[in-house]
């Protein structure tokens, strides 16, 4: 996978112009990078600190794309992601869609459970 494939991956369903702003960079050093120029250290920076990307996975595509570290203080989690789906289901693409659920049937096996009517989310 190249630069611009993990780029569009990390930019999701952002505009490039929100893309830009979130990271604070100029539009078109976004669309060199769109075009597969090297990022830069800068630029993997930003992406770290901003959205919690692992810059090892942004540099060579190797490892976890999110570094892992954990945010379970927060007692609105919950509700916090909730919205966050609602906001964003809509506008995903089915691609989008589809890689979350695997992740999420991956990552929760008893989820499952729950969808048949079971206990298994207690």
């Amino acid at each position: 996978m190249d630069y611009k494939t993990r780029i569009k991956i990390i930019k999701g369903s952002r505009t490039i112009k929100d893309f830009s702003k979130l990271l604070d960079i100029p539009i078109t050093t976004l669309h060199t990078y769109l075009n597969g120029r090297e990022p830069s250290v800068g630029f993997v920076k930003k992406v770290h600190e901003k959205l919690n990307v692992n810059p090892e996975w942004i540099i060579t595509g190797r490892g976890q794309i999110y570094k892992d570290e954990i945010f379970c203080d927060d007692e609105n989690a919950v509700e916090n992601i909730i919205d966050f789906l609602k906001i964003s289901w809509p506008a995903w693409t089915e691609k989008e869609r589809c890689w979350f659920e695997t992740h999420f049937r991956r990552n929760f096996p008893e989820f499952e459970t729950w969808l048949m009517g079971g206990q298994g989310a207690k």
